[in-house]
């Protein structure tokens, strides 16, 4: 075995890998997507990725995977708590929440849930540097 072998092999050995958090119930992992969405949208807010009520993140609900979890219309990111996001499903419909969902979230979001069953969680944002380099037209 080469010293280069040897190195990655010592090495493979000493990484430690975080496996993805595992959870008793659904309700405890809803609680746990929802709280990370949550956390999402206040940093997005904290460092300006948001501009007005353009901009969400989504996050595909654990128990109903055609339904996700959104920040709702007009709220800045820099204020949602958990009890503000809002459950929509396949339709762009309210299930759970008392705020509207915002037209362009469902209708991006959905779409990108719907094609990736894997993937959980989405963002889209108008940051100011995004909305300069598009201005540009290139």
């Amino acid at each position: 075995m080469s010293d280069d072998e040897k190195f990655m092999d010592a090495l493979a050995t000493d990484l430690i890998f975080r496996l993805p958090q595992t959870f008793e119930t659904v309700e405890e992992e809803r609680r746990h997507r929802k709280e990370r969405l949550t956390a999402a949208l206040r940093l997005f807010g904290k460092f300006g990725f948001e501009e007005g009520v353009a901009g969400h993140i989504t996050a595909r609900d654990p128990e109903h995977t055609d339904h996700f979890w959104v920040n709702p219309f007009g709220m800045s990111f820099k204020h949602i708590k958990v009890s503000d996001l809002i459950l929509v499903n396949h339709e762009g419909k309210v299930v759970q929440g008392r705020y509207p969902v915002n037209e362009a979230a469902f209708a991006i979001h959905s779409q990108i849930h719907q094609a990736r069953p894997d993937v959980v969680a989405a963002a889209h944002s108008h940051s100011t540097y995004g909305r300069a380099i598009s201005a540009l037209g290139q």
